[in-house]
């Protein structure tokens, strides 16, 4: 039995090559890719041989590569998405899937994510966990093609989080389940059930907060508008990763999103991820996650 683990991450070639032109406003110092105050050490994230490696040694067919959450860069537009993704086709092989850079807050978001849909090279999308507001246009694309796309975390502004590597340990599941609450109460899950939404870290938070999120429809909380599902047949129609470190929060999130809804992901090559994949959740990756070629014409 093999499958594919669908949270690994790569810096793209053409990244690389950019940080030592020092373009985009990166560099490269010590062996790290210093991107802001972020620094990303090369090292595996910089060698598709080493990822290749991890395959063998898990027993997969394939993993599923995305950038590194730092890479995204929102405001930095489309000329930073067509470098990224230009390093992402260079990436793809048949043991290589990758997961396509949109310039998510550009007005030229679903444009792009029409063009990387057709191309027969991408399966699908990552994106960060900025405020998802105005995106209606991206998710009429994505539903289109029905596009697996990856939610991961990026970095959370709140300063408290600061001592002791809490902006991680706290601030990811936060920014995961602040993501998933943003879309489904704008009902995306029930508006626009063909996007394949995979939150990463086992979803974050949402599955000890799904009940309290209903709590709030239920009495009509401020700001909540009527939606077209309840929280838990929203969140039936997420998929996420097994990263949770913890075997009793596997069974609630198992049992929050489905177990036929739990992926093998590892965060390959983070010293936050896992040591190994689940080989049974590994196999449900093969299909959801196959290159996309559907054309489709934004509106």
């Amino acid at each position: 039995m093999a499958g594919w683990d669908v949270h690994t991450h790569l810096i793209p070639p053409t990244v690389l090559s950019a940080a030592h032109r020092g373009e985009f406003g990166l560099s490269i110092d010590h062996g790290s890719l210093v991107v802001g105050k972020e620094r990303l050490p090369l090292g595996k994230l910089a060698d598709p041989a080493a990822l290749l490696q991890w395959i063998d040694e898990q027993q997969l067919d394939g993993a599923v590569v995305s950038v590194p959450p730092g890479l995204f860069r929102y405001d930095l537009g489309v000329e930073w998405a067509e470098l990224v993704n230009q390093g992402l086709r260079e990436l793809a092989t048949p043991r290589l899937r990758v997961l396509g850079q949109l310039p998510l807050l550009d007005p030229a978001a679903p444009a792009v994510a029409a063009s990387l849909a057709g191309e027969g090279v991408f399966s699908g999308f990552a994106i960060g966990t900025p405020s998802y507001s105005g995106l209606e246009p991206v998710w009429q694309v994505l539903d289109a093609v029905e596009a697996f796309t990856l939610i991961h975390p990026g970095h959370s502004d709140d300063e408290r989080l600061e001592s002791f590597y809490l902006t991680n340990l706290l601030g990811n599941p936060y920014e995961t389940g602040l993501a998933a609450a943003s879309l489904v109460f704008a009902d995306v899950p029930g508006r626009f059930p063909g996007i394949r939404f995979c939150l990463c870290h086992g979803g974050g938070v949402t599955a000890a907060l799904a009940g309290r999120w209903q709590r709030g429809i239920d009495t009509a909380r401020p700001g909540i508008s009527p939606l077209s599902l309840p929280v838990a047949a929203a969140l039936r129609r997420f998929y996420v990763d097994d990263l949770v470190h913890d075997a009793a929060v596997l069974e609630l999130v198992s049992a929050t999103f489905g177990a036929d809804r739990v992926l093998a992901g590892s965060d390959w090559p983070f010293p936050m991820g896992s040591s190994a994949v689940s080989a049974a959740r590994a196999v449900a990756a093969e299909e959801l996650t196959r290159p996309l070629a559907k054309e489709v014409v934004a509106r």
